[in-house]
């Protein structure tokens, strides 16, 4: 107990405390971010470390799947804190436009007066409107918060994560091993190497070859035949 109690007077973890009374909302919001690209990130340098160690996987192919394990962690990263920051610039306006029916200044106005209308049949005295108004945007602050909450946490981890990084990740680390392979090339001393023809092009270059032969052999005996060459 001694422990967390001297790290909960530390300059840092003070911060996170304010930072938590001032908007619980917005701090909440923030922490779970950025575990969730602490997490990724911890992730993406293990997965690399495995990849370019696993003597399962073949030398031609484990520099390609340590590229790709390398591009995807950090889009990961990279994509759901874009979505997520992104998503809360504009998630005032889309809460306005979505839920205005409930607390635009005529619901909110409606909802007053019936609320009065009901004290005043219950033999009670209403609340002035001023308190109800109060009340409402307190109502309104609060669904605002959830809504903010649900949407970056969803556009960082469903669109950005699940959507945006798979489109992107595989040609990135295409690029990235061919840049690795010419890094390589160049310490070695020597030129990249180039693709090797594949089965199909081998047996079309032999059979090429053999009809060439061939011509020319025919060309050859007319010619001994037609000038009575031994």
């Amino acid at each position: 107990m001694s422990l967390i109690g001297g790290l909960s007077k530390i300059k840092p973890m003070q911060r996170v405390v304010n930072a938590y009374r001032k908007n619980p909302a917005k701090a909440i919001a923030i922490a779970a971010i950025t575990s969730v690209a602490v997490k990724d990130g911890v992730g993406c340098a293990m997965y690399v470390t495995q990849s370019l160690n696993n003597k399962k996987i073949p030398d031609d192919k484990r520099k390609f799947v340590a590229a790709l394990d390398l591009t995807n962690g950090v889009l990961m990263i990279a994509a759901q804190i874009g979505m997520f920051f992104g998503m809360r610039a504009i998630n005032k306006k889309l809460f306005n436009s979505w839920f205005s029916s409930s607390f635009s200044k005529n619901a909110k106005k409606t909802i007053a007066t019936q609320w009065r209308m009901l004290q005043k049949k219950a033999g009670k005295v209403p609340d002035r409107k001023h308190d109800i108004y109060k009340k409402l945007n307190k109502y309104e602050n609060n669904a605002l918060n959830i809504f903010s909450f649900v949407s970056e946490l969803a556009a960082a981890t469903i669109i950005g994560k699940r959507v945006i990084v798979p489109l992107i990740a595989t040609p990135l680390a295409s690029k990235l091993k061919a840049k690795w392979d010419i890094a390589d090339a160049k310490k070695g001393g020597a030129k990249p190497t180039e693709q090797q023809p594949t089965q199909e092009e081998q047996k079309q270059e032999t059979a090429s070859t053999k009809i060439d032969n061939l011509e020319e052999t025919n060309l050859l005996e007319r010619y001994k035949k037609y000038n009575n060459v031994a």
